[in-house]
C-alpha cells in the first residue's frame, strides 16, 4: 500500500500512424505521472516500449533529480505543490509552449512533439510527433477539443482527447508569429509582412492584409479585432472576421515583446523607448510614456493598470486610462502573470515576485531555479503551471 499522498500512475499511448504519416509517439509509455501534493516522490516504473524516443524510468528520475522544488518558496508565493508530471521532450530538445486549460495541459517542445497532461493528476494522456525535428513551430490555440498547431508552413489539427491528427494543411505564406484565435479563424503573421487568417476546418485563406514589412511579434485580440505590429513600427487594427482595417498607427520600431489589450485599447512596450495605448477603433493614440531603454518585456493589464518591466526603473504600473505613473517597484523585473490573495505575481524567468498592488511593494520574493515557464490556468487565484527546460511539469494549487 502506498503512503499518503504518494499516487502511482501509468499513462499508455497507441503507436498508430495518422494523416500524412503522423506518428503518435510511445506504447505503455511507463512512468511515474505525479508526485504527491506534499512534494513525497512516487517511485517510477517501466514497462517495454516500442518507440526509441520515449523515456524510461532512469530518464524520468534524471528529469526529476534536475527540477528540484523548493517548497518552502513556493508556500510563499501562496502555492503548493499538487503534482508532478512528464512531458515528451526528445534528446537536446527543450520545451518551448505551455497552456494550461481546465481539463488539460498542452506541452510543445523544440522538436515537434506535441503532448498532452491530464490537468487534475499529471497523467499523460498522449503525445504525437507531428513532423521532424527540424520543424519550427510557433504556437497553438484550442478550439473545442481540438488543439491547432502552427509550424512556420503548417497547420496540424490534433484531438486533446485520443491524440489523433484531424487535419493538416499548408499555409498560402510561411508564418512568423504564434496564432491567435478569432471568429472561428487563425490568425498569424508572416516575414512578407502580411497577416493571414484561415478557416478552421477548411484548407483555404479567408482573408490577409499587408502590413508592408515583416511582422514578427504575436499578434493579439482586441475586442473583436486583431491588433498588429511590424518590425520597423506600423501598427493596425483589423476587423477579425473579415481583415478590414479599422485603424492604423506608427511608432518609431518594432517590439520584442507581446502587447497587451483590454478589450478597446492596445498596449504596446516598444524597442523605441516608450508605452503606447492605441484605441483599436480607428487607431487613435491614447497616450504615450517614454523611457530610458528599450523595452523587452511584455505588458500586462489588469483592473485598469498597465504593469511593463524596464531595465532601468524596475516595473512601472500606469494608469491604463491616462498612462499616468501610480508607482515603480525598484528591483522587480518580469512580467506579471496573475493576482494571488490580492497581490500581484510577477515572474522575471528565475524570481517570482509578490507585490502590493497599491503600493509595489515587495511583499515576498522567492528564486524559482530550473523553471522555464511560468503559467496561472486563470489570473486571478488561479493554479499555477511551472515546466522546466526537460519537459517535468509541476502543478501549483493555492494555499487554502
Amino acid at each position: 500500500m502506498a503512503q499518503r499522498g504518494d499516487r502511482k500512475r501509468t499513462a499508455r499511448m497507441a503507436l498508430s500512424v495518422g494523416l500524412g504519416g503522423l506518428l503518435t509517439l510511445a506504447s505503455l509509455y511507463g512512468t511515474t505521472a505525479c508526485t504527491s501534493d506534499e512534494g513525497a516522490s512516487s517511485s517510477a516504473s517501466s514497462t517495454r516500449t516500442t518507440s526509441t524516443r520515449s523515456p524510461g524510468a532512469s530518464t524520468i528520475e534524471a528529469r526529476r533529480r534536475a527540477f528540484q522544488i523548493n517548497h518552502d518558496d513556493w508556500n510563499r508565493l501562496g502555492y503548493r505543490l499538487d503534482w508532478r508530471g512528464f512531458a515528451h521532450v526528445g534528446p537536446r530538445q527543450r520545451v518551448t509552449h505551455l497552456t494550461p486549460y481546465d481539463d488539460v495541459v498542452v506541452v510543445h517542445e523544440s522538436g515537434s512533439v506535441l503532448s498532452v497532461l491530464e490537468a487534475d493528476t499529471g497523467a499523460l494522456r498522449n503525445a504525437n510527433e507531428l513532423a521532424t525535428p527540424l520543424s519550427r513551430f510557433l504556437g497553438h490555440v484550442r478550439e473545442g477539443s481540438r488543439v491547432v498547431v502552427s509550424s512556420e508552413s503548417e497547420l496540424f489539427a490534433v484531438d486533446v482527447t485520443t491524440g489523433n491528427l484531424l487535419d493538416r494543411k499548408s499555409l498560402a505564406k510561411v508564418a512568423s508569429t504564434s496564432p491567435v484565435l478569432a471568429e472561428g479563424l487563425i490568425i498569424n503573421g508572416t516575414p512578407s509582412g502580411e497577416a493571414s487568417a484561415y478557416l478552421l476546418g477548411a484548407p483555404v485563406r479567408a482573408w490577409a492584409f499587408g502590413m508592408g514589412d515583416p511582422i514578427d511579434t504575436d499578434p493579439v485580440i482586441v475586442g473583436d479585432a486583431v491588433g498588429l505590429v511590424s518590425r520597423s513600427g506600423n501598427v493596425a487594427f483589423l476587423d477579425a472576421a473579415s481583415g478590414s482595417l479599422l485603424g492604423r498607427a506608427r511608432i518609431f520600431a518594432g517590439c520584442d515583446a507581446t502587447p497587451a489589450s483590454d478589450g478597446s485599447t492596445m498596449f504596446i512596450a516598444s524597442l523605441d523607448q516608450s508605452i503606447y495605448a492605441f484605441h483599436a477603433r480607428g487607431g487613435e493614440l491614447a497616450w504615450r510614456v517614454r523611457t530610458a531603454r528599450p523595452l523587452r518585456q511584455q505588458p500586462t493589464h489588469h483592473r485598469g493598470v498597465v504593469y511593463v518591466g524596464t531595465d532601468d526603473r524596475g516595473l512601472l504600473a500606469l494608469d491604463a486610462a491616462t498612462g499616468a505613473e501610480r508607482w515603480a517597484a525598484a528591483g522587480v523585473s518580469g512580467t506579471v502573470i496573475g493576482v494571488r490573495a490580492g497581490r500581484l505575481l510577477v515572474f522575471s524567468g528565475s524570481e517570482a515576485f509578490t507585490l502590493d498592488p497599491d503600493t509595489g511593494d515587495i511583499v515576498e520574493r522567492a528564486s524559482l531555479p530550473g523553471v522555464a515557464i511560468l503559467r496561472p490556468d486563470a489570473f486571478v487565484d488561479g493554479n499555477l503551471y511551472a515546466v522546466s527546460a526537460q519537459g517535468v511539469v509541476a502543478k501549483f494549487v493555492p494555499r487554502s
